[in-house]
């Protein structure tokens, strides 16, 4: 078995995140899970605790069928040493439940403060007679944008641009869901009576439709509060990094370009990175879970091929397998069918820094 290599940027962040959880036999299985192999000093250094409690460790995963020793090969001296290495049963008992984090006391105080500073966008709903359900939900995730959001002018353009927003969302706000989709035959979901075009929404709430146009589509979908858009024919369809969809097609992404770390490192298979392939997989679970309706799986998948290629980005790949993604982007049809990832697939290819959006997706006119 071989050492990984990951990029020195991923590496850091996965420390700091581990430096974070509270529960130290979990911080080992993390520092396995994430970084691959490794030597007892290593994991001692990665860990920040002291030998005696990395060894306990050690020998209770061991005992549980969690951790495994293995003889490792370093891929840059090509020396060998033993090392340990998480086992299928050590993932799934990572995965059990979500890591305690030891800032998550600071991040709850952040939360209230935020929902104190929001009271004039809830006084605003109330009067338009928004239902709680609803408002509870947008209070939820545009607490979690924090600075960002409260550095916009705080008025009625921006508290309907937000509305229009989630009132557009792919989830369709879950508690509202039932009352507002119809299903005209079983396994086809339509927003008949629920979805409303921008003109529509401007002309019901008398706002001018170049304040929801340019807050709604341009402002607000920035890596600065984690919206995505969908354009899909007129239709805008929504989602955040914080709901449901957005935290499960993030982790999904995450969890298989891990998958292909491991596959690449071991030379497990000759299957080259396929990232259509790779889109169409996550898709599926996607569905399979009820986050996503059949009418926009294309257009969803498309998307799904730019955060893929853009999490690789950030993950190293171009560092360490750039001959591999380079050989999945180019072949890639799915990439070159939106506006951003051909944008996205010209940058990578002439080496300039990537400036597109690709919190937004754009599907090309045929």
């Amino acid at each position: 078995m071989e050492t990984w290599n990951i990029s020195k940027k991923l590496k850091n962040d996965l420390l700091k995140k581990s430096a974070n959880i509270e529960d130290n036999s979990r911080r080992i299985l993390f520092i396995l899970r994430n970084l691959g192999p490794q030597r007892f000093t290593n994991l001692v250094k990665y860990s920040n605790l002291s030998r005696s409690t990395v060894s306990k460790y050690l020998k209770l995963h061991t005992k549980n069928e969690n951790i495994e020793q293995k003889l490792i090969t370093d891929k840059n001296s090509n020396n060998q040493y033993q090392g340990y290495v998480i086992t299928d049963k050590g993932i799934e008992k990572l995965g059990e439940g979500p890591l305690r984090l030891k800032d998550e006391l600071l991040i709850i105080n952040e939360l209230k403060e935020n929902v104190r500073r929001l009271e004039e966008l809830i006084d605003f709903y109330k009067k338009i007679n928004l239902e709680d359900p609803f408002i509870i939900h947008i209070i939820r995730i545009v607490s979690k944008i924090g600075d960002n959001f409260f550095e916009l002018q705080q008025d009625r353009d921006l508290f309907l641009s937000v509305f229009y927003i989630f009132y557009n969302s792919i989830l369709g706000q879950g508690a509202l869901a039932n009352k507002y989709w119809r299903f005209d035959k079983e396994g086809t979901q339509q927003f008949k009576g629920y979805k409303l075009s921008i003109d529509q929404f401007c002309k019901l709430f008398k706002v001018r439709k170049e304040a929801i146009n340019y807050l709604a589509r341009v402002k607000l979908i920035q890596n600065d509060f984690g919206f995505y858009l969908i354009k899909r024919k007129n239709n805008d369809f929504y989602f955040h990094e914080e709901d449901l969809l957005g935290t499960t097609t993030l982790r999904l992404i995450k969890d298989r370009l891990f998958d292909e770390i491991i596959i690449l490192q071991e030379e497990i298979s000759d299957l080259t990175f396929d990232l259509d392939l790779m889109s169409e997989e996550i898709l599926e679970q996607l569905s399979e879970m009820g986050l996503i309706w059949s009418a926009i799986k294309y257009q969803f998948q498309l998307l799904l091929v730019n955060l893929i290629v853009k999490s690789a980005i950030d993950m190293g790949f171009l560092e360490i397998e750039r001959e591999k993604l380079m050989e999945g982007i180019v072949q890639s049809k799915m990439l070159i069918a939106s506006e951003e990832g051909q944008v996205l697939l010209e940058s990578i290819e002439e080496g300039k820094v990537i400036e597109v959006n690709l919190n937004i997706l754009t599907e090309v006119k045929v």
